[in-house]
């Protein structure tokens, strides 16, 4: 029987299918090996490819990627990488594996670069938003661009095996795409599948469809809102924020779906650590998340935003605002948990 424990499988070309913005075909959101393109090939034809099928012998060996070093620098600071993550998560699924019969039932498609953001540590490729800005940060000639130039409609013959599907942008909530999958997913009845986000959570409604009357009619939706701080300076980090509309949509998604699971997803540069822990005290404390209800997302890129590229003066003060937040954490959950992500947050800083 394989075991988990080794140090670098890892099960995701067993199961997951990831396709960026411009059609690329690789592991997952992390790693850019080229695994093929939706725009030239079948998913079908990539999926049973030889790239794919070299990468998922690598790993059956256990032998380390250099693409995968956001999981492994992860695992260094003592948070569960996505790669530790999905191999728990999809322990049942490590049959495929030993057979060697791999089914993507774990979809990750971002269809376009479609968004209504400009994020200081964002790019065109992953933000419509950010063509303007010149063609050094361009990745098409094109402001939109679009994953699915002619074979959308292959993505339907997987849904009735599928298990889960991420959403990510550019921004999810207004995308064409993202709606059509789901108008399936009803047609099917396919409540069951686990809907997950990554959205901006700045607009609810897209034509004539409200996602919170959506939402309701499945059974595991999981959104992350990604949110860099409160007040001015979150609209500072991502252009186009704005605090207000962020907390009148969070009440009536309170109101409307209150069972719906949702948390704050922020990512942790050298622009919002300092006022990291008042952005989680004021949502708590307005009963807009749980204590608990906060994933942190450590920026490896651009290298000018990651937190390692503090001044080790900078480093210090944040060890002491980290550290004043998280006495008030162990006084206020009884989760270590939330905790923890704090003390890793600490470690990746050093």
């Amino acid at each position: 029987m394989l075991k988990l424990d080794k140090q670098h499988f890892c099960i995701l070309p067993w199961i997951h299918l990831h396709v960026a913005q411009n059609g690329r075909v690789s592991p997952c959101c992390n790693n850019n090996r080229y695994l093929g393109n939706v725009q030239e090939q079948t998913i079908a034809d990539i999926w049973k490819g030889k790239k794919f099928e070299a990468i998922r012998e690598q790993f059956q060996n256990d032998i380390p990627d250099k693409r995968c070093s956001h999981c492994y620098n992860i695992e260094k600071s003592g948070k569960q990488s996505m790669r530790q993550i999905s191999n728990k998560k999809y322990t049942k699924e490590l049959q495929r594996v030993e057979e060697n019969n791999p089914q993507p039932i774990y979809l990750d498609i971002r269809f376009s670069n479609i968004c209504n953001f400009k994020c200081k540590t964002c790019w065109h490729g992953n933000s419509s938003a950010w063509y303007e800005e010149g063609s050094k940060r361009n990745a098409s000639d094109e402001r939109i661009i679009k994953a699915f130039t002619n074979n959308f409609n292959e993505l339907f013959d997987y849904l009735n095996d599928v298990e889960e599907i991420y959403f990510a942008g550019g921004e999810p909530l207004i995308m064409e795409e993202h709606y059509q999958i789901l108008e399936e997913l009803e047609k099917r009845e396919l409540f069951d599948i686990q809907l997950r986000y990554n959205t901006n959570f700045s607009n609810l409604n897209f034509k004539d469809k409200n996602i919170l009357d959506v939402w309701k009619k499945f059974n595991n939706v999981h959104v992350s809102a990604s949110i860099d701080a409160a007040f001015e300076l979150g609209s500072e980090i991502r252009e186009g924020f704005d605090w207000q509309q962020f907390i009148n949509n969070r009440k009536q998604m309170q109101a409307s779906c209150p069972e719906i699971y949702f948390e704050i997803a922020p990512t942790i540069s050298t622009l919002n650590i300092f006022k990291l822990p008042e952005l989680h005290q004021t949502l708590v404390n307005l009963n807009l998340i749980s204590i608990d209800n906060i994933y942190l997302n450590f920026l490896e890129r651009p290298l000018t935003y990651n937190l390692k590229s503090l001044p080790e003066d900078d480093k210090l003060k944040v060890i002491e605002i980290i550290e004043k937040h998280m006495s008030w954490l162990a006084k206020n959950s009884t989760h270590f948990s939330i905790v923890k992500q704090y003390k890793n947050l600490l470690n990746y800083l050093q």
